[in-house]
C-alpha cells in the first residue's frame, strides 16, 4: 500500500498542471472540515473534499480552469501596476509560484 507521501509524489510527477480545490468555509453538517483540499489535474485527483455532487462539480470546474487558464502560472500574460508603471511578471514554471517584482 502506498503512503500519502508516495501518492502525492506520483501525482505531482504525472501532472504538468493542476489546480488546488480547498474548502474555504462550512456551515452545518458537512463531510469535510474547513481547510480540506484536493489537487486536480486533467487525468487524476489527489485527496478529497468530501465526495458527492459538490466534489464532482469542483473537479469539473478545476479541469476547465487547468485547461484554459490565462494565469501567468500557465504561460498566460498579465500585467501588474506598480506605482504608476506597468510591470510584467517574470516567467514561471508550471510547478512553482510566479515570481513577481514590484518596486
Amino acid at each position: 500500500m502506498k503512503s500519502k507521501v508516495q501518492s502525492l509524489r506520483a501525482f505531482l510527477a504525472s501532472a504538468d498542471r493542476f489546480a488546488l480545490v480547498e474548502v474555504a468555509s462550512t456551515k452545518g453538517s458537512t463531510p469535510r472540515e474547513k481547510g480540506a483540499f484536493m489537487l486536480v489535474s486533467q487525468a487524476a485527483t489527489f485527496g478529497t473534499i468530501g465526495g458527492g455532487q459538490l466534489e464532482y462539480i469542483a473537479i469539473d470546474k478545476a479541469r476547465q480552469m487547468v485547461g484554459s487558464s490565462p494565469s501567468p502560472l500557465w504561460g498566460g500574460s498579465a500585467t501588474l501596476p506598480t506605482r504608476g508603471r506597468v510591470k510584467k511578471p517574470a516567467s514561471a514554471s508550471t510547478k512553482s509560484a510566479p515570481r513577481l517584482t514590484c518596486r
